[in-house]
């Protein structure tokens, strides 16, 4: 007999034993379910190597929000980071983008509210979003240019895990802005770390981005070359004039871009100086603002388009400071760009910075910290999907930009089949910078990437439509088809204007 049969007769009588005992045996006690609180606290005091939880808190549901755990944590040097973990879950993560120059955890409602895991951190430094003198700490300055998300991911994954007791099923980020630098950022350097990605108003090309900003701030400078608000008006009424009516509905909202031809030159004063017309030199301005920058030749940051200038998160906000050039974002922007990242001179005239002089300082800054990289290979090799999405009138980052990075990966990614098979590129006409504006600016993406990831379903075969809501009613003021680039959403002639059903994607 093999040792194998002779254990199992010695097994026999044990079994037999067992059954005839049947229920005089006393089973072992069952373990209690632990709370929601119970859960929350216990994180609360758990250790994970190389990074301190600072807090857990269960936050109770409101009537916006559902019941969610809050664990704060910090990496060196000033690494922060916080992950919400909903009672209810999904069995997703999301991790959201920053924005500006970052220094907060920005909130992150919007996904705690459909049950993902939501991640934020802020950057790698502490500050406000405005200020950038972090980039004068090297080790700050890497966490902030592409480091700090990628570490804190596999913490969130650790919290995740021993909160639910399982791993997530799917990892998305979503990011605007700096948020949509972030993303790609994430595609470029870090292919492995998320299985979709969406990429809002991506400011990818961040330091020649704020060098144009600081370009068009020597600009607006120059005696009478800024613009009063009703300069604004005037010169924003004449680009609608123009190209309104060019996807066959005259709305406030240019939907075909491609076909707007507009020179400010129509608009200068033949006589004396009036709102009604624009002085030589703010014609000049208007072009400058319109036009690509150069740097050492190339084309380093595409112009802004012509739409928004009258809108009051339009120039007023980016670009002329509602003449207070001190007081534009834009301005302060290509300050601390050139101030901290590029001369490492705190006390550096922006107005007498010649970026030609600089060409080296700009090459290793934008290295380290933009986006430019159209080669997203191995983010598509390991199955990831991107989406990228733009406002027309962005005064902030040009949707010009954006359209030119995706040119670039479809040619890098060996043309036009190859590039459908994970990246989307939809325009948002009449948008402004993330939201606002004259256009529809709400579209929850999230689906979309999920269905596309999950399923094999692309977006634009999922009939997106996009709206726009009174932000005091919440009632939806009008939709509008969301169009894969290039196509645009056309008028059919007939039908409510404020329904998406009214227009059809077309090509130009």
């Amino acid at each position: 007999m093999s040792e194998r049969s002779k254990m199992k007769q010695r097994a026999v009588p044990v079994v037999a034993v067992t059954l005839m005992l049947g229920g005089c045996t006393t089973p072992p006690p069952t373990r209690p379910e632990e709370t929601a609180q119970q859960r929350c606290d216990r994180l609360g005091e758990k250790t994970f190597e190389g990074a301190s939880i600072t807090e857990a808190t269960l936050v109770a549901a409101s009537s916006t929000l559902p019941e969610y755990c809050k664990v704060t944590g910090k990496l060196p040097a000033d690494l922060q980071f916080e992950v919400r973990l909903p009672t209810d879950w999904n069995g997703k993560t999301l991790y959201s983008g920053g924005g500006g120059f970052d220094g907060v955890i920005s909130p992150t409602d919007v996904y705690t509210a459909q049950g993902y895991a939501a991640i934020a951190s802020n950057g790698g430094h502490t500050g406000e979003v405005f200020d950038g003198s972090f980039a004068k700490d090297p080790e700050k300055l890497a966490d902030f240019a592409d480091r700090s998300i990628h570490r804190v991911l596999p913490f969130a994954k650790d919290i995740i895990r021993e909160r639910y007791g399982r791993n997530s099923e799917k990892t998305y980020f979503e990011g605007c802005s700096n948020g949509g630098r972030e993303a790609l950022i994430q595609a470029q350097r870090w292919p492995d770390d998320f299985d979709g990605i969406i990429a809002r108003a991506p400011a990818y090309n961040f330091v020649e981005l704020m060098i144009a900003f600081n370009r068009n701030f020597q600009q607006l400078s120059k005696p009478g070359a800024n613009f009063s608000t009703a300069k604004l008006a005037t010169l924003g009424k004449a680009v609608l004039d123009a190209c309104d009516d060019k996807d066959g509905l005259a709305d406030g909202i240019i939907s075909h871009p491609a076909a707007c031809q507009f020179d400010p030159g129509t608009l200068q004063c033949t006589g004396a100086d009036q709102d009604t017309c624009l002085t030589a030199e703010q014609v000049a301005s208007a072009r400058a603002l319109y036009s690509p920058m150069r740097l050492n030749g190339a084309v380093s940051n595409e112009g802004w388009p012509a739409g928004g200038e009258a809108d009051p998160g339009g120039w007023t906000a980016w670009m002329t400071g509602d003449g207070n050039l001190s007081l534009s974002a834009g301005g302060i922007f290509g300050r601390e760009i050139v101030r901290y990242f590029i001369t490492r001179d705190p006390n550096y005239d922006p107005l007498a910075f010649d970026p030609q002089a600089w060409l080296p300082q700009i090459s290793q800054a934008s290295a380290q910290v933009s986006a430019n990289s159209a080669n997203l290979e191995r983010f598509r090799a390991r199955g990831g999907k991107l989406i990228l999405w733009h406002g027309g009138t962005d005064a902030a980052i040009s949707l010009n930009g954006t359209t030119a990075y995706y040119q670039r990966v479809v040619q890098a990614s060996g043309g036009q089949a190859s590039a459908d098979s994970f990246v989307e590129y939809f325009p948002a006409p009449g948008v402004n910078h993330c939201m606002g504006g004259a256009g529809a600016d709400t579209v929850n993406l999230l689906p979309a990437l999920e269905n596309w990831v999950e399923k094999g379903v692309a977006p634009s075969s999922a009939n997106l439509v996009a709206t726009k809501v009174d932000l005091q009613t919440g009632a939806q003021l009008l939709a509008r088809p969301l169009c894969k680039y290039p196509l645009y959403p056309r008028y059919k002639g007939e039908g409510d204007p404020a329904s998406a059903a009214s227009f059809t994607c077309v090509a130009p």
